[in-house]
């Protein structure tokens, strides 16, 4: 029969194409559906016209293509009367360009991939031949998701750009199956579905990427993700999805939010399921750059900016701005690098779950006395976290209270320590603790601030940067006036100052972490004192009674257990020591007799409870 084909210049040109001849079938490897498919198929298919749609027709083996695999299928766009120039809407263009992938699974002898004798659902995933839709350089504007439903696998996507048009109608430009729809063993009901050398422009209009229930798709190499609204790429559940070789932001690496009186909004990545992949990418524009709610995910070299270094200007609530944000636990970090911003663990993801070898560095002018490099906001730490090996170039290991949720009130009252409603315009909103009956250690005093009030509002301005969780104000002459939390660390207990206070906090300042199995030893630290869950002290003789004060060298301001303690003097012999209960993370030393001025004792601790997790 002769039929009308599109070459890939998209002119006109006629094939005369006998496609059951030995002589066409001689020329596609023998696991061709050609030599395969019924005859009356076929005949129905060349008669129907489908040479001139579907440019994978056996026909178009006569048409020169460059490909990847010289025998997979293989559309453009542009054959569907798509727009290479982004000027006129090519949305129904890519949707018959992935139609024919689709018809391609359908069409497929090949075998199936996973599903034909366990998901028992009257489905089962088609291969689609290693379909390929190629952009071929061009830019495409459009206006509706493109939409690659369940049970489908082996294709590929990319090799030019999609533009959201300003009247988009959607969530995200591209979406792959049905978030929770794909009920079968291993949640996974797409395979092998890629995005090469792809860009994407959300034009501020959606998000981009919607990957749900799949295993083995991969994002780049050399993707270039930009504009969008809410997310760059949601993963939902399935298992190795592979990012590799990216870039994301949600503006130019060059917009000053500031400038502009904008604030960011979306999260670069998010993973909400296991077993998934991160390398070697860049956020350089989000206001979270990476986002793990799953376990058993691996991160290597991942690099999170933001412009002008200004991250940590976002970091208090309603914003919160982080560089990455990590809620679960079994999770494996290698190699990331937060550039001014931070990587806050929280919930489960304050156990199990490893940082190792990573980098951090440049806070933006103004920003560095605001807490960044890790931040572990919880009350329960461990066991499993580990932190080890890694660079802070001004930046450092911080523990800090858990965050506040929108029913912060209802959820603490049953502490019955809840501060009085504030009155309107009143910061104290961000202040739901009174502290007013107890004495809190490990505050700076402002001696210029005179009243309560002003106190409040100087904490308040404090804790906006994200450094200020408690303040206090006391009434007595001396060691009276303002008090407030500067991150080093507060403990709290009864008064012992002879005159009353008031104040207020964020969390319950009196409650102590509970910290176990949790390793944070042998990183290095550039303009801030080295901290960790385990610190080593020496103190000089003369005397038999020596408090060491290892606050300043704990992450956690708690002391758990004495790991070792040994004394030395060359004056004499046979002393002994041992150590008091811990305050805090104070600690008292008393040896069996007085040290000489040659005596030395060595005590080093751990704010971590052993329970052998690390070995």
């Amino acid at each position: 029969f002769t039929s009308h084909v599109h070459d890939r210049s998209g002119s006109m040109v006629f094939l005369v194409t006998a496609i059951m001849s030995l002589g066409v079938c001689a020329n596609v490897p023998r696991s061709h559906p050609v030599h395969k498919a019924p005859r009356a198929l076929i005949n129905r298919i060349a008669g129907s016209g489908h040479a001139v749609a579907n440019p994978y027709h056996p026909g178009h083996l006569a048409t020169p293509h460059t490909l990847t695999s010289t025998f997979a299928p293989r559309s453009t766009p542009m054959m569907f009367g798509g727009d290479p120039t982004g000027v006129k809407d090519s949305t129904q263009a890519l949707q018959l360009a992935i139609s024919v992938c689709l018809n391609q699974s359908k069409l497929s002898p090949n075998g199936n991939f996973p599903g034909d004798t366990s998901f028992n659902n009257g489905h089962a995933i088609r291969d689609m031949g290693g379909c390929q839709i190629d952009l071929a350089g061009g830019e495409y504007l459009i206006s509706a998701p493109l939409v690659i439903p369940e049970y489908n696998a082996n294709m590929n996507f990319g090799g030019g750009s999609l533009v959201a048009a300003p009247n988009f109608q959607g969530d995200f430009m591209i979406v792959i199956g049905i978030d929770g729809s794909c009920k079968v063993p291993q949640g996974s009901c797409n395979i092998d579905i890629n995005f090469p050398n792809l860009f994407m422009d959300g034009s501020h209009v959606t998000s981009l990427m919607q990957i749900n229930n799949v295993m083995g798709v991969t994002i780049g190499p050399g993707g270039y993700f930009l504009n969008f609204t809410s997310y760059g790429v949601q993963i939902n559940h399935g298992h190795e999805v592979m990012i590799d070789r990216t870039w994301w932001g949600e503006t130019n690496f060059d917009f000053d939010y500031t400038k502009y009186g904008s604030v960011p909004n979306a999260t670069a990545i998010q993973i909400n399921g296991n077993d998934h992949y991160v390398l070697n990418s860049i956020v350089f524009s989000s206001r979270v750059g990476l986002e793990i709610n799953g376990a058993a995910d691996y991160m290597q070299g991942v690099h999170v900016w933001f412009p002008m270094n200004r991250a940590l200007a976002f970091m208090a609530p309603p914003v919160s701005a982080k560089a990455f944000f990590v809620t679960r636990g079994g999770n494996r970090f290698e190699g990331c690098y937060a550039d001014g911003g931070r990587c806050v663990f929280v919930d489960t993801g304050l156990s199990k779950n490893r940082w190792m070898n990573g980098f951090e560095c440049c806070a933006g002018g103004g920003l560095g006395q605001i807490n960044h490099g890790i931040i572990l906001a919880g009350d329960t730490i461990g066991p499993g976290l580990e932190i080890t090996h890694n660079m802070f170039g001004g930046g450092s290991v911080w523990h800090e209270p858990a965050p506040s949720t929108s029913n912060d009130r209802d959820v603490r009252a049953h502490y019955q320590k809840i501060a009085p409603p504030p009155p309107p315009g009143s910061c104290a909103k961000q202040f739901t603790y009174n502290v007013s009956t107890v004495q809190c250690n490990g505050l700076t005093n402002d001696q210029s601030i005179s009243t309560a009030d002003a106190c409040e509002q100087r904490c308040c301005a404090e804790q906006a940067q994200g450094s200020c969780n408690v303040w206090q104000f006391g009434t007595g002459a001396e060691g009276g006036g303002c008090w407030f939390d500067t991150g080093s660390g507060v403990n709290c207990g009864p008064v012992h100052n002879g005159f009353p206070w008031v104040g207020g906090a964020t969390y319950d300042p009196s409650a102590t972490a509970k910290i176990v199995g949790t390793r944070i030893s042998d990183n290095s630290f550039t303009g801030l004192s080295g901290v960790g869950s385990r610190a080593a002290l020496t103190a000089a003789g003369p005397g038999s009674t020596f408090t060491l004060n290892f606050c300043d060298h704990l992450v956690f301001k708690s002391i758990a257990l004495v790991r070792t303690l040994t004394v030395t003097d060359t004056a004499s012999v046979g002393i002994s020591a041992h150590a008091l209960p811990a305050q805090g993370c104070n600690l008292t030393v008393v040896t069996s007799s007085p040290l000489s001025a040659q005596g030395v004792i060595f005590v080093e601790v751990d704010s971590s409870a052993y329970d052998g997790a690390f070995v």
